[in-house]
């Protein structure tokens, strides 16, 4: 192992110190020229922020409320820390590994059971770092994101290593999804679920089915991950989102209920659970979710000010139909706002948003005058913003000042708005896309508003607008549309934090989807 190029260095994460160290014991002693060591997440997520190692070896019990070693894996991953290059290895307890699918891209690459064999560990190790060497071309070609690349190095190693062929077709079928060719990766894991029964297969023809607008199909997949209850987030939230565009929102929100169950800690499934609660108007169940979401997504890539605004909105809609424990209600909403300000300290729009609420909640609490002392406030904020920031969150404002005091600044604020001559390309795009709807051109509309959210719009208005404009060219003439952006559009409005709209945004949005999935259950039937 010391003459290899792999190898070199190693962190080691595990709470439990005895066991920490006994580990590195034997680490030490197969060639690594430097071995670290982190006791904690936020000391693992640290070292891994700050350099990259060859290797990874981290428990799955992290301690009580901790996140777990899968949910660490899959931080990285979405942090974008992780190289495909980089070995997780997972430490389990014997006997549960073979549930821990987590996600097709993010799942380590192999398990460490205890109590731990030195002769077994170097013997996997060496192995592992072998099939490295022989797919380091793959690797760097993934971790530059030139997919195409890493599938025809896949498919020479498939022919020159027959025997890592499974292996390489994994790396295939990340590489075929990440690339948006559907087709071919269903095809790719059907064929892996005939012959070996992966479960991982089993998630990305789930993922597949999805894509491609299968959305029955996808169901029957990823129900089997669920019923043999493997632990994989994709399955469970690709799963339900499928039940919930084939109209069965119900079941929708069990499911993720049992997923939470198996994993509290993971911010993913928490706030999938939140904002369909919040659809389904199950407002106990949201608050519980976005209360966890915000805790367990804290300092990490999840932690988004959305969570905070959800919370905040749902404790006001449960207010608003049970008014009780009003002294705790307050409380509780007042310290989110300010948590999310000081969380987000240095972003004016979160301040801006955060005083609109707090308006908001005055309002429901029936104090007229603090209420508008807080729209003044969030109004003073708005104009603070940079013009592409005012567009982004122009929705928010106007629809909180109707009726107010501050509706005509608010009104003379838009008008200077549409006639700025020096808008961001983003909003050029949306500006021509409502010019295009307006005059009934809708396939030129639905490409203006997919620019428009390509130029990295972030805006909630664009997603709706691209959702009602595709929605009206489906019923129009649905050959005009095809199944890639008919399904492109619904990932587009499940990226939505749903619990964060407000009023008129969240009637906008459950219009949308009704239609969407009524469309969508007569597709499948036909």
């Amino acid at each position: 192992m010391t003459n290899s190029r792999f190898g070199k260095s190693v962190l080691i994460v595990d709470y439990k110190l005895d066991e920490l160290s006994g580990l590195r014991n034997i680490v030490s002693g197969l060639g690594f020229e430097k071995i670290e060591a982190a006791s904690s997440v936020n000391m693992a997520m640290s070292y891994l922020r700050e350099e990259s190692f060859d290797l990874v070896l981290i428990a799955y019990d992290l301690g009580k409320t901790e996140k777990n070693g899968l949910q660490v894996i899959q931080e990285v991953y979405a942090e974008k820390l992780r190289l495909f290059q980089t070995l997780f290895l997972l430490i389990v307890d014997a006997g549960p590994s073979s549930l821990l699918v987590g996600s097709l891209e993010s799942a380590p690459n192999a398990y460490i059971s205890r109590p731990y064999e030195r002769a077994k560990i170097q013997n996997l190790l060496e192995k592992l770092l072998r099939v490295k060497k022989a797919v380091v071309r793959v690797d760097e070609s993934m971790d530059s994101g030139d997919w195409n690349r890493a599938l025809e190095y896949c498919t020479r190693l498939i022919d020159i290593y027959p025997g890592l062929k499974v292996y390489l077709e994994r790396l295939q079928g990340i590489c075929l999804l990440e690339s948006e060719r559907y087709r071919d990766a269903e095809v790719l894991f059907a064929g892996l679920v005939t012959s070996r029964k992966q479960v991982w297969a089993q998630v990305g023809q789930g993922m597949a089915y999805y894509f491609m607008g299968y959305h029955s199909k996808a169901v029957d997949v990823l129900q089997q991950v669920v019923d043999q209850q493997h632990i994989s987030v994709e399955a469970y939230t690709w799963l339900a989102r499928s039940l919930q565009v084939l109209g069965n929102l119900s079941q929708s929100v069990l499911l993720m209920r049992k997923a939470v169950m198996l994993q509290p800690s993971v911010p993913q499934l928490q706030s999938e659970m939140g904002n369909m609660a919040a659809y389904a108007e199950d407002w106990v169940l949201a608050v519980d979710a976005f209360r966890a979401v915000i805790k367990y997504s804290r300092y990490s890539v999840f932690q988004n000010p959305d969570h905070y605004f959800a919370l905040v909105r749902c404790l006001i809609a449960r207010y608003q139909i049970k008014k009780e424990n009003l002294a705790e209600f307050e409380l509780e909403a007042i310290r989110a706002m300010e948590d999310v300000i000081r969380d987000f300290v240095s972003d004016i729009s979160v301040q801006f948003r955060a005083h609109l609420v707090i308006a908001e909640l005055r309002e429901v609490l029936g104090n007229t005058v603090l209420a508008q002392a807080e729209l003044k406030q969030a109004l003073g904020l708005f104009e603070q913003l940079p013009v592409d920031e005012q567009w982004r969150w122009l929705d928010w404002i106007v629809d909180a000042s109707e009726g107010k005091v501050i509706a005509e600044p608010v009104k003379t604020l838009k008008s200077q708005l549409l006639h700025n001559e020096h808008p961001e390309p983003w909003v050029v795009l949306m500006k021509s896309g409502l010019q295009q709807y307006q005059k009934g051109e809708l396939e030129t509309a639905c490409e203006s508003f997919r620019q428009a959210d390509f130029a990295q719009a972030e805006s909630v208005a664009v997603v709706l607008n691209l959702a009602q404009a595709t929605l009206e060219l489906k019923a129009k003439d649905s050959s005009e549309l095809s199944m890639r952006h008919w399904v492109d559009c619904l990932v587009r409005l499940n990226r939505l934090n749903y619990g964060a709209f407000s009023l008129k945004q969240q009637k906008r949005y459950k219009t949308l989807m009704q239609r969407y999935s009524a469309i969508q259950i007569q597709t499948d039937t036909g």
